[in-house]
């Protein structure tokens, strides 16, 4: 698939696709004007040469970096097209949709690799996101470039909320920020083994024109972020779901359900012209979706519930255990299941038991060698 890079404002750009790329065209601090793109220019008339010498060299910060080597290659061949170098790619989590470029990248040309402490351990060792969904060791069906990304390394970790930006030379700067009115949790991070990456550290001179702000998306996987660009679009990754897909598949994958939630509501407190959510269109009005979003969470969840609950049959029999829900909800939805969509659907439904038992909603004890669910009296 074609990878062409938009305006959308400013020096900010997005690869529309399966899952959106972004891309902003850094204004280098200490370097006056650079890389301030003529509004209202056709893009193809700045490319190539052209682009090259009336950007300076410019250089620029890609977000995700698309699902396999290919990706990257075209992602390359789009920016020598624009006349810009990747000085990094922001990660916004670790999913191989979301990375599957990076190793090439990185091989290629040797830019950095900008994750949070949890998905730079996922980036590094990709067996952990299988092993993650399957619940153990997983079958060779898993090993595929849908779940598994080729081996990357995180140069740069990032501490969210913190902020990105170049210096003269093209050296990535992070700076960590003040958290603002709305707290989202953080969630537990991971570890990467060998020599220890940059972080963000405390900064108080940068110019806010010139740089990425980076926020904390709990809810979809471990250590997500969203990415606010000086052009106030912001890359909301997977914190939210196209139409679309919701119509299609109805379930979509999360692993902490109520930071989800906290996540919809933050989202509807950002002050941005544009959102980019990875698997739905841009928007400049991101409310409707959230609350979408927030509608088919709370369908699910009380599909589930009324799975629990049940007929005779079912509280005779004390509830219903995971794969009772789990043929269950498949059945609701019309799901047909293959070896990826067992461990992501799967894993999902593992993650509103627990929510829904979290919330007092459910409760569960272990009959006859099975865990088994029921409405909370």
């Amino acid at each position: 698939m074609a990878i062409n890079f938009e305006r959308l404002a400013g020096n900010t750009f997005v690869a529309r696709g399966p899952t959106n790329i972004g891309l902003y065209i850094c204004r280098r601090e200490g370097v006056p004007g650079e890389s301030v793109l003529a509004e209202g220019v056709p893009i193809e008339a700045q490319s190539g040469k052209a682009a090259s010498q009336a950007h300076g060299g410019s250089r620029a910060f890609l977000i995700d970096s698309g699902g396999d080597a290919d990706a990257g290659r075209r992602i390359l061949r789009e920016c020598e097209r624009l006349g810009v170098h990747l000085a990094g790619i922001i990660n916004t989590h670790s999913n191989a949709d979301h990375c599957g470029g990076n190793a090439f990248l990185q091989a290629r040309i040797g830019c950095a690799v900008c994750a949070t402490e949890a998905e730079a351990a996922f980036l590094g060792y990709p067996l952990l996101e299988t092993s993650f969904l399957a619940g153990g060791y997983p079958q060779k069906a898993l090993k595929n470039k849908f779940l598994m990304a080729p081996v990357s390394r995180a140069t740069h970790i990032l501490n969210p909320p913190c902020a990105l930006s170049l210096d003269a030379e093209g050296q990535i700067q992070m700076r960590t920020l003040f958290k603002g009115q709305v707290q989202v949790r953080a969630l537990p991070e991971g570890v990467v083994s060998g020599e220890p990456a940059p972080r963000a550290e405390p900064e108080s001179q940068s110019d806010p024109q010139s740089e990425c702000r980076i926020v904390s998306l709990p809810g979809h996987y471990f250590g997500m972020v969203g990415v606010m660009t000086p052009d106030r679009v912001f890359f909301a990754a997977d914190a939210l779901a196209g139409k679309p897909i919701l119509e299609k598949y109805h379930i979509f994958f999360f692993y902490d359900l109520a930071a989800e939630l906290e996540t919809l509501a933050m989202l509807e407190t950002i002050e941005a012209d544009w959102f980019v959510p990875s698997h739905a269109e841009p928007t400049q009005d991101i409310r409707p979706l959230v609350e979408l979003n927030r509608r088919k969470i709370n369908e699910i969840a009380d599909v589930i519930v009324g799975l629990c609950a049940g007929g005779q049959d079912v509280r005779e029999s004390g509830g219903h255990s995971l794969e009772d829900i789990f043929a269950g909800v498949c059945a609701h939805y019309g799901i047909s299941l293959d070896d990826n969509q067992h461990v992501l659907v799967g894993s999902t439904i593992r993650s509103y038991l627990s929510w829904l038992s979290n919330q007092g909603r459910l409760e569960y004890s272990f009959i006859n060698g099975r865990m088994i669910f029921k409405v909370k009296q």
